[in-house]
């Protein structure tokens, strides 16, 4: 009996493992819609002098689910870069927009995506 118990035991928490990680998978298909969207009204309203007003800022953005809509909090780096995309302590004719999707269920970053942009 009390090893019948074990294998249930075993096999559900098999179960929620796997559910966990396809709610997580979700949440990263959501992250990286919001975080790419995020990019392109960057790219597409700001000017590229004006980049810099981004950095540092944060943003809560509500991804649409039907009727219901599930949080995530985008945090906005901007940095010069040189030819090869290293960060440059220098102006140089390219700045790196990194757009990093956190979602309050996780408590952690779930995915990031950069563009380069230049003059």
């Amino acid at each position: 009996m009390f090893v019948a118990m074990l294998v249930a035991r075993n096999q559900y928490q098999g179960q929620l493992q796997s559910y966990g990680e396809a709610v997580r998978s979700e949440y990263e298909i959501m992250a990286n819609a919001i975080t790419l969207e995020q990019i392109e009204v960057i790219e597409a309203t700001t000017a590229w002098n004006d980049l810099e007003t981004w950095d540092g800022d944060t943003l809560a953005v509500n991804y649409g689910v039907g009727d219901a809509t599930v949080p995530f909090t985008l945090r906005v780096d901007v940095e010069y870069v040189d030819d090869d995309g290293n960060p440059s302590a220098s102006p140089t004719t390219i700045k790196e927009v990194l757009v990093v999707a956190i979602s309050d269920r996780f408590n952690m970053p779930l995915v990031a995506h950069s563009r380069l942009l230049s003059e």
